[in-house]
């Protein structure tokens, strides 16, 4: 049997965020068994080499150049994985690598337009630097892919909005400011909160997440950032909410909802070593991969 190729691309980087400890995912991932569990489902897997920082930003319009070149550095390497028929693995890293990462995934596309994406966090991220009240650009990418934002990042591979609205769901949402609530409503992107997930059942709200990105035969991927899972079951993250999405409800709805067709692939993002039990956080992770893809 012809084997499924899987590109895993680390981003250790974290200057998106406020809490800096998250660079460290890609490695507490690479380290565990995920690529051997990948091959016993009958993936050939590749890891590329992780992406870092050159060096230590040391002002904010520094933070912002180091985050846009490492960003359009994922942008080319997902584009790449893309184009050659490759399912893709992003592991993070702040959330900010999202901005990079569905760039490459548009640019790759023959028709990037219909390309359609699932987005499981606790938040929005929908800010502006305008509307933002720390300035952190993890909490941007969505606003970013939707075409709002810093030139310096919404311009990466190309200056077309990366997804349209109408092609985007979040899921999992309870911790948000106005400003970003206004955007997703003015643009009418669809969203599942926390208590849609409390009344439906997270195998529902998965499955018309997916209908919905993937309805005409769209090509779609899934974002998680871990912080939409209840701290409870994911410790190991740098934003921690309460009343999340339980760690087995997660992968029970991934693996219960078929993402064989047209799945491009997903993202890990926000896992802080330093702040996880004994790997629980990081079991998760690949868990979730590994609920996707086999």
């Amino acid at each position: 049997m012809l084997k499924k190729q899987i590109q895993i691309i680390g981003y250790a980087s974290c200057y998106g965020a406020q809490d800096q400890r998250c660079d460290t995912g890609p490695i507490a991932i690479k380290n565990l068994d995920l690529t051997q569990q990948l091959e016993a489902a009958n993936f050939e897997v590749s890891w590329s080499n992780h992406i870092t920082p050159d060096h230590k930003p040391t002002s904010n319009q520094d933070t912002l150049t180091v985050i846009s070149d490492n960003c359009k550095e994922l942008a080319r390497q997902t584009h790449s994985a893309v184009t050659e028929n490759k399912q893709i693995v992003v592991i993070g890293g702040d959330h900010s690598c999202a901005i990079g990462t569905w760039s490459g995934v548009y640019s790759a596309l023959s028709e990037p337009t219909n390309f359609g994406l699932i987005w499981i966090d606790a938040h929005m991220d929908s800010h502006t630097m305008e509307s933002s009240p720390s300035g952190a650009i993890h909490g941007m990418p969505v606003a970013t892919l939707l075409g709002y934002g810093l030139p310096e990042l919404t311009g990466i591979q190309s200056t077309n909005k990366k997804i349209l609205p109408q092609n985007l769901c979040l899921v999992g949402i309870r911790s948000f400011e106005a400003d970003e609530a206004d955007l997703l409503n003015k643009l009418g992107v669809k969203v599942f909160y926390m208590e849609d997930i409390d009344k439906l059942g997270l195998n529902q709200v998965i499955k018309l997440a997916k209908d919905h990105v993937s309805r005409n035969n769209n090509k779609y991927g899934i974002s998680l950032d871990l912080d939409a899972i209840d701290p409870q079951d994911a410790p190991g993250v740098g934003s921690p909410e309460t009343h999340g999405i339980s760690g087995v409800s997660l992968i029970e709805a991934l693996k219960y909802n078929d993402f064989k067709t047209n799945f491009i692939g997903i993202e890990i993002t926000e896992l802080n070593s330093s702040r996880d039990s004994v790997d629980k956080t990081a079991r998760l992770a690949i868990n979730a991969i590994l609920a996707c893809l086999s």
